[in-house]
């Protein structure tokens, strides 16, 4: 039999429809790709605020490690300027300044967070110029603890050349597993402040140069805890209702 043919009004209804059907689904993935997004960009926000939580702990306790080494450092130059420093106290006291602590940054999500290119889904400027800067003063910290440790680590070659290899043994066969003060004052040292004294006093040099580079660090850690703060308080403001 001879088809129905279609009106023009017909054709249009068919288009319309089609029209429709394929605009919502355009609309629909595009929803579900925005709800990924925002499902990825929550999961690398909480990644940044469980770091931030590990360094605000951290710093403290860095800070107050670098306090004590310095009010250690400061017991031991009040001895050498009265001079009642004994030759155990400059095995004691130079033995344990030449430890340091290193402040050792969570960065496992500030790294996916840039590697994956996870920054430009964050809108929100307090927390993009938060991370900015939270990194930036890390930056500075790593450098002068690095500055510090190579001071250090001179020091520690030239209490080799100084200290007697047997009161060395003595007070690392008796240290403790950890700690500020890990090493026992010896029970009996040579005679090293009378032996070579331009060597010992290199030595003190190194020691007290690395570790007053801890006064300008504790300064530094002490910025950049309060940016982890203020970073973390916006992290959790903008995304803390959406974190499991």
């Amino acid at each position: 039999h001879i088809g129905h043919k279609k009106k023009w009004n017909e054709y249009i209804i068919e288009f319309i429809m089609l029209f429709v059907a394929v605009s919502l689904g355009f609309f629909a993935e595009n929803l579900r790709e925005q709800q990924v997004e925002k499902h990825r960009e929550i999961s690398y926000l909480q990644n940044v605020h469980e770091d931030l939580q590990l360094d605000i702990k951290s710093i403290d306790t860095v800070i107050k490690s670098n306090d004590a080494r310095l009010i250690t450092l400061d017991s031991l130059f009040a001895k050498l300027n009265d001079e009642s420093v004994t030759n155990e106290d400059i095995y004691y006291y130079v033995r344990n300044l030449a430890l340091r602590s290193t402040f050792e940054s969570s960065h496992i999500g500030f790294d996916q967070i840039k590697s994956s290119g996870g920054l430009r889904m964050v809108k929100n400027k307090e927390i993009t110029s938060g991370i900015q800067q939270y990194e930036k003063t890390l930056s500075a910290i790593e450098k002068l603890e690095e500055l510090r440790d190579r001071t250090l680590e001179q020091g520690r070659f030239k209490m080799s050349k100084v200290f007697n290899a047997k009161v060395l043994y003595e007070m690392s066969v008796h240290q403790a597993a950890g700690g500020i003060i890990r090493f026992p004052r010896p029970s009996h040292a040579d005679d090293i402040i009378k032996k070579d004294k331009d060597a010992l006093n290199e030595l003190l040099n190194l020691v007290a140069t690395g570790l007053n580079t801890n006064r300008y660090l504790t300064s530094q850690l002490k910025i950049l805890l309060k940016h982890g703060k203020q970073l973390d308080q916006a992290i959790m403001q903008e995304y803390g209702g959406n974190m499991h």
